[in-house]
């Protein structure tokens, strides 16, 4: 069960970053006001995404580290 969300999670984070992708490509051709927003958030999003991903193992690890010492 746990791994079946996992996989539906890493898909629908999969699907957004395309979607970024999408969105910045389609803003870049037809000249929209949006395309300036849609690069920031192209670079930004996945170190945000890296960053919840590391934050997420370190707080495990420390979890599994006090777990241990008790």
């Amino acid at each position: 069960m746990f791994s079946t969300i996992k996989r539906i999670l890493a898909l629908l984070i999969v699907l957004s970053l395309l979607a970024v992708a999408g969105l910045t490509l389609f803003f870049a051709v037809t000249g929209s006001e949006y395309f300036w927003g849609m690069l920031v958030l192209m670079f930004f999003y996945p170190v945000f995404l890296w960053a919840m991903a590391l934050v997420h193992k370190w707080a495990k690890k420390s979890k599994e580290e006090n777990q241990n010492r008790s």
